[in-house]
């Protein structure tokens, strides 16, 4: 996916985008259901060493190409891509009341490709836990049933002492191989794709989560269906008169 964040803004969608900059995430908000999102989402410069979340040169291993989890067709016209925290309150918001209606208006229609990588703020518990094993599970190829769960059920997970024993029933109850997933956290096969997601998203001023790019345009926060619906308009409308020029 090419993802220009500097890319020239075309007026109409450009409008629409202010607009959801302007209620976007990244303080407090009612209805937010985390109880923790009055602290700020800023992202560190670097983390993920090997020891947590540590200061780190800025290089990555992977490219935005090779990071993430694709839903929808290649050839879809318009393409997003989101950097979502699995303890961000405001992401679990957007994965369960928005996202469902996105995925069967535009992503099913064929009209939108859709990149999730998984990022980590760094401001919520056990996000980076979250975070590796919903990677080590996209290894065995049902990343998405496994972010939709995580999402469900943030509140299970989010402030326990021992998170991996969730998710390890997680595993279990998606029907996955257990000792592979084991096996990827033990080894750490993920830490790279993760961190590297983290890197990106700060390179491509990600500052609060979740945080979009669509077609390279940036929207921040949980916006409400409708205004997805208009971004997503205007966009089609722009690309189809782009083409008969």
């Amino acid at each position: 996916m090419k993802n220009d964040i500097e890319s020239s803004r075309i007026p109409p969608l450009a409008a629409l985008l202010a607009i959801g900059l302007a209620v976007g995430c990244g303080g407090g908000g009612p209805g937010s259901g985390s109880g923790d999102e009055s602290r700020s989402q800023s992202v560190p410069a670097g983390m993920l060493a090997d020891g947590g979340t540590e200061q780190l040169p800025p290089a990555m291993e992977h490219s935005i190409d090779d990071l993430g989890f694709d839903q929808g067709q290649a050839e879809a016209p318009i393409k997003i891509v989101e950097f979502s925290d699995f303890g961000c309150g405001y992401c679990r918001r957007f994965h369960t009341e928005i996202f469902p209606t996105l995925e069967k208006e535009w992503i099913d229609s064929g009209k939108v490709q859709w990149k999730y990588v998984t990022y980590v703020s760094g401001m919520f518990p056990n996000g980076l836990q979250a975070a590796f094993a919903a990677e080590c599970v996209g290894e065995q190829d049902r990343f998405e049933p496994m972010k939709q769960i995580l999402y469900e059920r943030q509140q299970d997970w989010k402030n326990h002492d021992d998170p991996y024993s969730i998710f390890e029933g997680y595993v279990e109850e998606l029907g996955l191989d257990l000792s592979t997933y084991q096996s990827c956290l033990a080894e750490d096969r993920r830490r790279s794709r993760v961190r590297s997601g983290v890197l990106t998203g700060a390179r491509l001023g990600v500052r609060g989560t979740p945080s979009f790019l669509v077609d390279g345009y940036p929207l921040v926060g949980a916006q409400p269906l409708e205004i997805w619906n208009e971004i997503l308009t205007a966009r089609m409308s722009e690309l189809e008169a782009s083409s008969q020029d």
